[in-house]
């Protein structure tokens, strides 16, 4: 099930505002330079723009998050959840360059990867069926290893 784009947009924007002030650390910068809004200044001048600058940061944001411990991104999960914000597992599967290759290699190499995985699948966020049972497939494969 595909969200529409302005939905989409919204629910990525909602993602971008509430990692950037858990992640980075806004309090010590001016106010405008903070991405949520600097975003907004782009949608009063160019909404293709926005769209297309949203779309980098929330990867940023992504690529930036493989640090994060499993744990840790368990709980942003919830709490993304429980505000009704997409998470970050979910933007994993979606923008991940990591996650597409582990799927075309179709095996998991290394505990980063693994993590990865299983966040994804754990995240209650509806995928084909088909990406499901590789991913159920992959993680017990490397669980056996």
């Amino acid at each position: 099930m595909t969200e529409k784009p302005e939905t989409d947009y919204e629910s990525l924007k909602a993602f971008l505002a509430f990692y950037s002030e858990r992640y980075f650390g806004l309090s010590s910068l001016p106010p405008e330079i903070w991405p949520i809004n600097v975003l907004e200044a782009m949608e009063k001048k160019n909404k293709k723009a926005a769209v297309m600058g949203l779309r980098q940061a929330v990867n940023d944001c992504v690529e930036r998050s493989f640090d994060l411990e499993h744990a840790e991104v368990e709980g942003l999960d919830a709490e993304l959840r429980s505000y009704g914000i997409v998470t970050l597992s979910e933007l994993r599967r979606r923008y991940s360059k990591g996650y597409a290759k582990i799927l075309k290699r179709g095996r998991i190499k290394n505990e980063t990867e693994y993590y990865l995985m299983v966040n994804v699948a754990n995240d209650p966020t509806e995928k084909a069926h088909e990406e499901r049972d590789l991913l159920d497939k992959l993680i017990s494969d490397y669980e056996k290893a």
